[in-house]
């Protein structure tokens, strides 16, 4: 007789989609070796509604455009409503729903089986950095979507977090008891841990800089602070990956720019010629490829007031500096170029971290007393 839990995950996204398979394909993987799950169910919307959806929120930003497809408030409606048919579907099959990300309420229309949300960050948060580019509301867009996000954490079983950062903001301000909310982190996205690639002695120096937007991850202050670090090191390089175009203004000597890209052989290659990652997001909901540069054994340099602070330890496995900060960003990267033997104490520091806190069989782990609780 089987007597797991019985689980099904409805997010928004299809996991036919390379995207989304290389994000979330682990983490469903874990959640099978602990639970059975029963199925994967995607809320977006589609066919004829996922066209009026678009066209209601059409703007010539196509950023922005792609953006609203997903947060505006008919569309946070009607995919509660397709997540609520995929539950009245589940009855007698499921125990626990987990509901992936708040653009949906998983009980808004067909209270029933109980679910728990796990998400990794909250409108209330992205509206409070309105210039990172996170919260594309009117005003009393704003309200009403807040007060929908209000109601699915009220509704939930449990909500559990990625961050203790979001699991505050989930508490403080939305007024979740604080015995609903478990902060259990997030996942390497690769899977296995990869083998430690061996760097040739005589390679440049390599920093490596991964973040399709490039304001709001940062690039901009790194490429000067670059400019301060190769004043000092000028055999110094950087990978830079991001969409175009940049700024003219930006400096780019000594600087490969490359293409985004899902081809995960390309990214991993990219951190194997590396020797040094910096993240220095202005709003950071998590940090994936952090976890990822440091299963590379890379040490890392992230900044201050992000979720970041979590996965990177300040001096152990990396360096937090202030956030804009140029100065003290070209500090930390000298200091790191310039001493392989610290960067090799805190890579293999990093390494551990992630092989003992941030797989996905470990999340798992903390999300397991949760689920059982509310089964």
């Amino acid at each position: 007789m089987n007597d797991r839990l019985r689980i099904a995950v409805v997010m928004m996204g299809d996991m036919s989609a390379p995207v989304t398979r290389t994000k979330y394909g682990a983490f469903h993987d874990a959640l099978a070796r602990r639970f059975e799950l029963v199925g994967v169910h995607n809320a977006e919307l589609q066919g004829f509604a996922r066209l009026v959806n678009a066209l209601q929120v059409a703007r010539p930003n196509r950023r922005y455009w792609r953006q609203r497809m997903y947060m505006n408030v008919p569309a946070f409606r009607a995919c509660s409503r397709r997540a609520a048919a995929y539950a009245k579907s589940l009855r007698g099959q499921a125990d626990v729903i987990l509901q992936d990300g708040v653009l949906f309420d998983m009980q808004a229309f067909s209270p029933g089986l109980p679910s728990v949300i796990y998400t990794d960050y909250t409108a209330r948060l992205s509206a409070r950095q309105p210039a990172a580019g996170r919260s594309p509301f009117t005003a009393r867009e704003a309200q009403q979507w807040l007060a929908m996000e209000a109601a699915a954490f009220g509704r939930a079983a449990h909500v559990c977090t990625w961050s203790r950062m979001t699991r505050q903001a989930v508490i403080a301000d939305y007024g979740i008891s604080p015995q609903r909310v478990t902060a259990v982190g997030g996942g390497l996205s690769l899977g296995a841990l990869p083998k430690l690639p061996t760097r040739h002695p005589d390679a440049p120096l390599t920093v490596l800089f991964i973040g399709a937007e490039l304001r709001r991850k940062g690039g901009d202050v790194l490429l000067q602070a670059f400019v301060r670090t190769r004043a000092e090191l000028p055999e110094a390089r950087l990978l830079c990956l991001t969409r175009g175009p940049i700024p003219p203004e930006l400096p780019l000597v000594g600087v490969e720019v490359i293409a985004p890209t899902w081809d995960r052989e390309v990214i991993l290659g990219l951190f194997r010629r590396a020797d040094l990652f910096v993240l220095p997001s202005r709003l950071e909901t998590w940090g994936d490829v952090l976890l990822e540069a440091m299963a590379f054994g890379l040490p890392c340099i992230g900044v201050s007031g992000q979720a970041m602070e979590e996965i990177v330890e300040h001096e152990r496995t990396g360096l937090i500096v202030p956030p804009d900060d140029v100065p003290a960003l070209a500090a930390a990267m000298t200091r790191l170029l310039r001493d392989p033997a610290l960067r090799q104490t805190w890579g293999s520091a990093g390494r551990r971290r992630v092989e003992t806190l941030f797989t996905w069989d470990k999340v798992v782990d903390r999300f397991a007393p949760a689920i059982e609780r509310v089964s």
